[in-house]
């Protein structure tokens, strides 16, 4: 038989509940004044707790340690129609003495009832009880008049440690009304005020809901939660967050933190504007929007030598929104007045003087506050004899490389040359430089000899020589080891010479497999001095006829090419390149040979190291600062994989110089790929930028958490499950890595199949 006098929990069936007939909270469950349905709220984890324990469930709150907790009086019932009242005898329990009289003016209030008619029960304290209650009260005012009025600001307090704390991370706890307060990433000032200490932090996990009154694990918590349809009540429930100290303040400034924070220490928000400066975002280029803030931008100083110069990375797959961030940054760095060129091997980019008409992209910009725009002077560069994919417009650029400026250590690795070939090459290599010096077509003065004594040729190549000077000394060395040169040798005499018929400008295709027959064929001016060509060649002497035929033939596919030392077509024009707030998009969408675009790529970043160099020096003689650069390599996997390095070593060395000597020149480098597996450490560790969009691939991720330090655990944790548009940025100026929204792109860029 049930316990008539347990109390009965409203709300446990489909019908209504008295508490959500009145508009009460339906944590509560109210107490009748004579059994049955309880009328007085009380506090289910309380119900629960007393229930537990065999006794009825109360609603009163504990008193202060120290304090004498008075009694609670018996409460008069009132009578109902249909039921008699219970006389004091019968309802109070039994005592050896009778209980005091109860001071008048006394009296207990219980809410209303279901029908809105209040209803008053009185009855008399006793004069010992009644004196309890107002010296328990004299305490709670005296005990609230003592806190400190800045607790009220407070939004959490500190946690005690377990044994699975980790250092620099606490746990802080707040009230179910402050949960909304500690989004992710929000800063913080923790106040230490057991021994006067004051820390900046961070929110790195949740909030997260737990109940107050039974573990969140338990089975009445599941039971309540589960059975949603049914049950009307659930359990009060608290905040619990995870900050990282990012250091302790002193003197106004922020130190490395040696301590931590006590237990029950407040937690204070930081505005906007301290966030800002703590965080380090200043600057006039807007990257987006710190995700967990209203209004706080993500922004970097282009003019920082100690940010874009450092190098960046921008990583992600395919769909993750790294070509919009691309088309953004170069948006802000041309409003900031930084010279910007892009390799460009899709396209996509060479529209970005008009604003976009993507109707997503017009909608977040839309959001944002902000109005598509193009960027005010593009100039767009492409190959002689390469279309670009913006043939109307205005500032078109077609440009040839010069066979001289390319090292010759770096053409022998693009051409994936055998290491018979590469002993070749540079052995009809130096027999140029002498002819060219023989010939006096360099040098020709004293400042061209001192050019030449501080020539590095692991940088660039010799000065005014060409391929089809190069061609001319191979095509004499196959010659001279053919029959027919041989049998020549033997007969010709000292100083005789004999001219050999000269092609035309267009070789067949056949003749990269024939060597010549007739005599050396020669395309350049060498042709006028046979005797002095066959006299250095003999005096290289060499052998392998085959090797040099290879070696010709790869060299002949490369002036196939057309695009080196065209003669009605200007080179690079790097002044025009590195103009403040221009953007300079080098457009490789019609080559289709990556081999091609390293050319392209390693001899135009020499060519702008070189001249930024040049403005460097003229700079600081003059005192004046050396407008910025920035240069962003699209599918930069392919230029700088981990395979070519493997095989490229001195173009990776080219490379990486330019890095290194680009940060103090104002020359910033950023490398985009989607495949960032493929790019080798040695690349990662010229970078100190990172802007991380979406990547699935686990492997990939933990391989670059090896390679990129200081983003924390809890941030790569999000990176599978960013939204597109969504990334982790990592600039030298941040304080901490962010989750940021990227903003959309005002300017219009081409889709790529």
């Amino acid at each position: 038989m049930a316990d008539e006098n347990l109390p009965k929990l409203s709300g446990v069936s489909q019908g209504n509940s008295p508490s959500r007939a009145v508009g009460g909270d339906p944590r509560e469950v109210p107490r009748s004044a004579g059994g049955g349905l309880p009328e007085r709220p009380v506090r289910l984890g309380a119900a629960v707790g007393a229930m537990g324990q065999g006794r009825p469930p109360e609603a009163t709150t504990l008193p202060a340690a120290g304090t004498r907790q008075a009694p609670r009086p018996p409460v008069r019932e009132t009578a109902t129609p249909g039921k008699p009242v219970p006389s004091p005898a019968a309802s109070a329990p039994r005592s050896e003495s009778p209980r005091p009289a109860q001071p008048a003016g006394v009296r207990a209030q219980q809410p209303p009832r279901p029908d809105g008619s209040p209803k008053e029960v009185l009855q008399r304290l006793p004069e010992a009880e009644a004196h309890a209650f107002t010296e328990l009260r004299s305490q709670a005012n005296a005990a609230a008049a003592e806190l400190n009025p800045e607790l009220e600001n407070a939004v959490g307090f500190t946690h005690f440690d377990t044994a699975s704390s980790q250092d620099n991370l606490i746990t802080v706890l707040m009230t179910r009304a402050d949960l909304h307060k500690l989004p992710s990433q929000t800063l913080v000032r923790v106040k230490s005020l057991e021994d006067k200490r004051s820390y900046l932090g961070v929110v790195v996990r949740g909030p997260f809901s737990e109940p107050d009154a039974v573990a969140a694990n338990s089975n009445i918590a599941v039971g309540v939660v589960v059975q949603g349809k049914k049950l009307s009540f659930t359990f009060d429930y608290h905040g619990r967050a995870e900050i990282e100290i990012l250091g302790e303040e002193n003197d106004g400034k922020v130190l490395p933190p040696g301590h931590r924070p006590r237990p029950k220490s407040p937690v204070f928000l930081l505005d906007d504007e301290e966030s800002e400066h703590v965080l380090g975002m200043k600057g006039e280029l807007c990257l987006g929007m710190v995700v967990g803030y209203k209004q706080m931008e993500a922004r970097i100083d282009a003019l920082d030598k100690s940010i874009l110069p450092r190098h960046t990375g921008i990583i992600g797959t395919t769909g993750g929104g790294k070509s919009t961030t691309v088309a953004t940054l170069i948006h802000r760095a041309q409003s900031a007045g930084v010279a910007t060129i892009v390799f460009d091997v899709e396209g996509e980019y060479t529209h970005v003087d008009q604003a976009t008409d993507e109707p997503t992209m017009l909608a977040a910009l839309q959001r944002r506050k902000q109005r598509p725009e193009g960027v005010k002077d593009l100039h767009i560069h492409h190959l002689i004899g390469r279309d670009t994919r913006n043939r109307r417009h205005k500032h078109r650029h077609p440009f040839a490389l010069s066979f001289s400026s390319l090292s010759p250590h770096a053409i022998a690795e693009i051409l994936e040359m055998t290491d018979a070939q590469q002993e070749r090459f540079h052995k009809a290599y130096e027999v140029t430089k002498l002819l060219l010096e023989d010939l006096k077509i360099f040098p020709k003065t004293p400042e061209e000899q001192q050019q030449l004594m501080e020539l590095d040729e692991l940088s660039t190549g010799y000065p005014r020589m060409t391929l089809e000077h190069l061609l001319d000394v191979v095509s004499t060395y196959i010659y001279v080891l053919s029959s027919e040169g041989r049998a020549e040798s033997k007969t010709k005499t000292k100083g005789s010479s004999r001219q050999a018929p000269v092609p035309g400008e267009n070789i067949e295709e056949g003749a990269v497999e024939s060597a010549p027959s007739q005599g050396p064929r020669l395309f350049s001016e060498f042709k006028e001095h046979l005797h002095l060509v066959f006299r250095r060649v003999h005096e290289q002497s060499s052998r392998s006829e085959v090797s040099w035929k290879a070696l010709f033939g790869r060299l002949l596919r490369l002036r196939r090419l057309k695009i080196f030392d065209v003669g009605h077509a200007r080179g690079v024009d790097y002044d025009s390149m590195l103009t403040p707030g221009r953007v300079s998009v080098i457009d490789l969408s019609d080559t289709d040979s990556p081999q091609l675009n390293n050319l392209v790529i390693a001899d135009i970043l020499r060519g702008l190291q070189e001249r930024q160099e040049e403005r460097y020096q003229r700079a600081q003689e003059q005192n004046h600062p050396v407008d910025p650069a920035l240069i962003i390599i699209e599918e930069a996997h392919e230029f700088l994989s981990a395979s070519r390095i493997a095989q490229m070593p001195v173009l990776f060395e080219q490379v990486a110089r330019i890095a290194k000597r680009g940060r103090k020149r104002w020359l910033g480098l950023v490398f985009v790929t989607q495949l960032p597996q493929h790019l080798p450490n040695e690349v990662l560790g010229l970078l100190n930028n990172f802007i991380i969009h979406k990547m699935t691939d686990s492997t990939v991720i933990s391989r670059m958490q090896k390679s990129v330090g200081g983003i924390d655990e809890s941030l790569w944790g999000r990176v599978p499950r960013l939204a597109p548009g969504q990334a982790i940025a990592s600039f030298s100026s941040f304080k901490r890595p962010l989750m940021i929204t990227v903003d959309p792109a005002p300017v219009k860029r081409l889709l790529v199949d």
